[in-house]
């Protein structure tokens, strides 16, 4: 990458394996120019190299003896190749160009970046996604171990003391991440790429979080907020998942899933078992009524089931796997005719089964019951009933507003307004 008046190739180029250990692959170093590149060398490269370093210094940007510029290739217009770069300065942490670049490619999705420190938070997440791409060569930096060991301690003490903390990994995942990472400490000052790339990693994941939830901004998201589609549109923030509450989403689902199936297989064993009672293929009208009632709570309790065991193999399956893949599935459903709502609609179907079984089967007991012609044991069923109906959906009302609405009623302010006037009277 010099020009022909240089040494020979071999002397002058120097190949790293790249510790980016799920696209392993080479890459070369030119120490003298601090270029960085994973293309063969070519006439067309170094010529775009020298022209890119040139015009930092006529720029008077700060390539110094700690910046580096990294070339590579990328599709240009009309199908053919180009040359893709940036320049890296490690005393700031930043990545800078010599063209103008539009800050948005990197900005995860975000809308309303306006700050100019919230966007240099966007550049410094690319800087230590460099770092992890670039780890050989490099010293484990004492200001870059003890950064990241204050941040962890500081995320753990969030998750453990907040409801809703915004940290990109759940407590337990932090505390062995601090854990590896104080075992680099002997490593300070030296050359290790493994310790370099596990701290560029770890880096990574915070910074894009700080930048995710607006980290120093005034209107930052301090809580995210507020059942299936609230909860949905809580982890799913401008197409970006909080991959940890995702997590925890979808285990509380798949233990609510199971739970409904074995609620929906008892269910369907005494359906079974009702039908099976010969006072129900009597005949008449309340019997016809009632055994079609018992016949639809089957249909419901099945359904239940079949759609419990679906979704409980679908969210343990590749398109939930992953922080990526999760928000490309959200994206792909919120495209969709009824965007997320069918999400939350789909994941809400084992339970909507399951309570329709259940109506559909009290409602076959009552046809049977009351459809008795034994008018002194109807008299005494009847109180008894309705009183248990009323205590069944109690839980159901009693924190839906039910009291609100009750105090806020006409007749329920005019008999306070007659108590008030009938005091004065007094």
């Amino acid at each position: 990458m010099e020009n022909s008046d240089d040494r020979a190739t071999s002397d002058r180029i120097l190949k790293e394996g790249d510790m980016s250990y799920d696209r392993p692959r080479l890459y070369y170093v030119h120490e003298k120019k601090r270029i960085i590149t994973d293309l063969t060398e070519s006439q067309q490269l170094l010529e775009t190299s020298d022209y890119l370093l040139d015009r930092a210094r006529q720029l008077g940007l700060p390539f110094h003896s700690d910046a580096e510029l990294v070339i590579t290739e990328v599709p240009g217009p009309n199908g053919r190749k180009d040359f893709g770069y940036y320049f890296v300065d490690h005393q700031q942490r930043l990545l800078f160009w010599v063209h103008d670049y539009d800050l948005s490619e990197i900005f995860f999705n975000v809308k309303g970046v306006t700050a100019r420190d919230h966007m240099k938070q966007a550049v410094i997440t690319q800087y230590w996604m460099h770092i992890g791409l670039y780890p050989n060569r490099r010293e484990l930096k004492a200001d870059d171990y003890e950064e990241l060991r204050n941040i962890l301690i500081g995320a753990i003490a969030d998750a453990a003391t907040s409801q809703t903390p915004l940290a990109p990994f759940d407590l337990d995942s932090m505390v062995r991440m601090l854990d590896l990472v104080e075992k680099l400490e002997g490593s300070i000052g030296k050359k290790n790429p493994y310790g370099v790339w596990v701290i560029a990693r770890f880096a990574t994941e915070f910074s894009s979080s700080r930048f995710i939830n607006f980290s120093g901004q005034p209107f930052a998201r301090l809580d995210a907020g507020k059942r299936h589609l609230e909860e949905l549109k809580q982890m799913w923030v401008d197409q970006i998942v909080h991959y940890p509450s995702w997590q925890k989403y979808i285990a509380k689902l798949t233990s609510d899933w199971a739970r409904f199936t074995i609620f929906s297989t008892v269910l369907l064993t005494t359906d079974v078992g009702l039908l099976a009672a010969p006072t129900l293929g009597g005949g008449g009208g309340f019997m016809t009524a009632a055994m079609a009632s018992v016949y639809l709570s089957i249909f419901f309790s099945v359904a239940s089931i079949l759609t419990s065991i679906q979704l409980t193999n679908r969210v343990s399956g590749k398109e939930y796997s992953s922080a990526t893949s999760t928000s490309a599935l959200l994206t792909r459903t919120s495209k969709s005719v009824f965007g997320t709502d069918s999400l939350a609609i789909m994941y809400s179907l084992p339970y909507a089964f399951l309570v329709w079984g259940i109506f559909l089967f009290v409602l076959g007991i009552s046809l049977l019951v009351f459809s008795s012609t034994n008018r002194a044991m109807l008299a005494s069923l009847a109180p008894l009933y309705f009183l248990l109906f009323v205590c069944s959906i109690w839980p159901s009302i009693s924190g839906r507003g039910a009291f609100e609405m009750f105090e806020k009623s006409w007749w329920r302010r005019s008999l306070i307004r007659g108590k008030s006037v009938h005091a004065a009277e007094v």
